[in-house]
């Protein structure tokens, strides 16, 4: 169940809890041009079906714009790709594989975190024998 702090047809502003059993869960093939097919399940974000506060356009807002819990199978990745306008970070809870920061590689496996910031790209991929499971959790630039 999708709670907030004031229920029914109220100004839902106060905070946000969901499960991950609630969240909605779809397949991704080739993300980035990577190779396979992710899972992701979005925790919080820019979707229909949980009534984030603001702008429905998660670029358009400059606070969080989602967090995903990401399933990437043996073999597969997230092709490397740029980002500008916001950070992205990845945290590693199981699997092992590498993830590229701005053309470098980077050994990761349960609780190694890669953050990339504006300007810079990044991409994922397993390389080991069980799928490797991250949380992808995206943000605006705060302006100065």
């Amino acid at each position: 169940m999708f709670m907030t702090q004031i229920e029914g047809d109220k100004k839902m502003d106060k905070f946000v809890f969901r499960n991950i059993i609630d969240a909605p869960a779809y397949d991704v093939a080739n993300c980035e041009n990577g190779v396979g097919t992710i899972a992701n399940v979005t925790l919080f974000g820019d979707e229909p079906q949980m009534p984030v506060v603001g702008p429905r356009n998660p670029e358009d807002n400059d606070n969080f714009h989602y967090v995903h819990r990401t399933t990437l199978p043996v073999g597969g990745s997230v092709g490397e790709h740029p980002h500008e306008g916001n950070e992205q970070f990845y945290l590693i809870f199981e699997g092992e594989g590498e993830v590229t920061l701005s053309g470098q590689t980077f050994p990761v496996k349960p609780w190694s975190l890669a953050l990339i910031r504006t300007g810079g790209s990044h991409g994922i991929r397993n390389t080991g024998n069980q799928p490797l499971v991250y949380i992808c959790v995206e943000t605006g630039l705060v302006n100065r």
